[in-house]
């Protein structure tokens, strides 16, 4: 169905998925001040998560996705791994605590990656 190479450029996504979890099990007492709000770190991961994950389907030159396409599964995915983590935090990691308001700024980081990618996109930048 779909050609190795539209595979392979999941990769970057896969890497920064990877980074996401990491740094949710970490405890909060290891991870350094940035300077950035919990809330402004969670908007601008998931920021970059929802671009990554939806570069593969918008320029796939075989088969681009819609931009509407794109946003539904970007969503559902982003969101889901946003509140299963949210969730495992809560549940299993000590020092952490899974809150509703960061899952928020997940799905608000989410939009804005879908409409950045869009942007460029249409801008012909992609």
């Amino acid at each position: 169905m779909f050609n190795k190479k539209f595979w392979i450029s999941f990769v970057p996504a896969i890497i920064w998925f990877v980074i996401i979890v990491v740094g949710s099990f970490i405890s909060s007492s290891k991870v350094p001040s940035i300077g950035l709000s919990d809330k402004g770190i969670h908007f601008l991961f998931y920021t970059i998560f929802a671009f990554l994950l939806a570069l593969p389907f918008r320029i796939n030159t075989k088969r681009a996705y819609s931009c509407v396409t794109t946003s539904v599964i970007v969503l559902l995915i982003g969101s889901s791994i946003g509140v299963l983590l949210e969730l495992a935090q809560h549940f299993f990691v000590l020092g952490r605590f899974g809150e509703y308001l960061d899952a928020l700024a997940n799905t608000i980081g989410l939009i804005v990656g879908l409409i950045l990618c869009e942007i460029l996109k249409r801008k012909s930048v992609l």
